[in-house]
């Protein structure tokens, strides 16, 4: 599920990128912007396959293992104590059908507790869940600043006019000649660019 998010939010990611890119070119003058060259017969376009990217980008897989674990993690802590809660509402049940408790103050102090409990726990799960969507949200902000990066990089001569998304998710592109896919200079970009800082 949480790669499934991470995907969703690269591939939006990178369709912005495209935009981001497209904006930029705008901003620049009609003197460094390069002539389309009919005699090659290829277009100022670049198609970048978001699918692939998160597939190998060294820094989507390391966060996307660090976002299920940490799901995982908090499914198995609220689980836990859900059983333990359900336990003890057995055990209270119990109780009350062997009129084990002393007096009727009693039994509904433990009630009340035993709601308080499961109200604690409904906030708690809140709480784990709000968490996971902000180191979301993170993670992706820095992916797409990495993505924008290495699209800069790949993109300095302004070779490109205009750059599309291609994913399962979001698929804009129907077809493409594979001479316009640089998903694989990107990439590259990317990987050496992580395996630099991880050196560091």
């Amino acid at each position: 599920m949480k790669k499934l998010l991470v995907i969703c939010a690269v591939a939006l990611v990178v369709a912005s990128c495209g935009n981001k890119a497209q904006k930029n070119e705008a901003e620049v003058s009609d003197e460094n912007v390069p002539m389309v060259d009919v005699s090659s017969g290829m277009l100022p376009i670049a198609i970048v396959n978001t699918d692939t990217l998160l597939n190998n980008y060294f820094l989507a897989i390391e966060a996307n293992d660090y976002l299920m674990t940490k799901q995982e993690n908090a499914r198995l802590d609220l689980n836990q104590r859900a059983r333990s809660l359900e336990n003890e509402m057995i055990d209270f049940q119990k109780k009350v059908e062997n009129n084990a408790f002393l007096s009727r103050e009693r039994a509904e102090a433990e009630q009340r507790r035993l709601l308080n409990k499961q109200q604690e726990l409904q906030n708690l799960e809140q709480i784990k869940t709000e968490e996971l969507m902000t180191e979301q949200q993170t993670i992706s902000l820095q992916l797409r600043d990495s993505i924008n990066n290495a699209i800069k990089i790949v993109n300095a001569s302004g070779k490109y006019h205009i750059i599309l998304t291609q994913s399962v998710l979001n698929d804009n592109v129907l077809f493409s000649a594979p001479e316009y896919d640089i998903t694989m200079d990107v990439l590259e970009i990317l990987n050496s660019r992580y395996e630099s800082n991880e050196k560091k």
